[in-house]
């Protein structure tokens, strides 16, 4: 019984030298395809200096080759216009209403934020600051009643210049 769950596929590392062995295949096959067609190309130049009846079938070969690659692009032309037409209605009638829903959904975001810090944030700043400053004046309160307090005036035994352990 088979699961519906696909099998982990463990896929090795590219290594440097694998690339490198693969870009070498490559422009080797580059090469000899280059290498090939141009044996083609002198092939049939010595035939058409030699004989006439091959020029002609050369060069009946060669119009009718031509005239297929024309087809060929004319065909991929209009198909390339057709599919620019199908992007450019695709995005008039999906990506413009998108785009304008996003602008939407911004100024709706913008007006929120500005509600939330007129409303909300901004009060509690200022509760924030007036608790701090309320914090800090006590402190300073405080600081000042211990200053001012008079201070119990220790006696030590020990003491021998007679300093009762405050400094003067």
């Amino acid at each position: 019984m088979q699961s519906d769950i696909p099998e982990r596929i463990e896929t090795t590392p590219v290594t440097p030298e694998a690339e490198a062995q693969a870009a070498r295949r490559t422009q080797m096959m580059f090469i000899a395809g280059g290498v090939l067609l141009f044996a083609l190309l002198i092939t049939a130049i010595v035939l058409m200096a030699t004989y006439t009846e091959a020029t002609i079938v050369i060069r009946d070969i060669a119009i009718v080759f031509v005239a297929v690659e024309t087809f060929f692009i004319g065909v991929t032309l209009i198909l390339l216009v057709i599919q620019i037409q199908l992007l450019i209605k695709m995005l008039r009638e999906e990506i413009q209403p998108l785009l304008h829903s996003v602008n939407e959904t911004a100024s709706t975001v913008r007006g929120t934020t500005e509600f939330m810090s007129e409303n909300l944030v901004s009060p509690v700043i200022k509760v924030a600051g007036f608790s701090a400053a309320v914090r800090q004046v006590t402190s300073n309160l405080v600081g000042v009643v211990k200053g001012v307090r008079p201070r119990k005036q220790s006696v030590t035994h020990n003491n021998p210049g007679g300093h009762n352990g405050t400094e003067e």
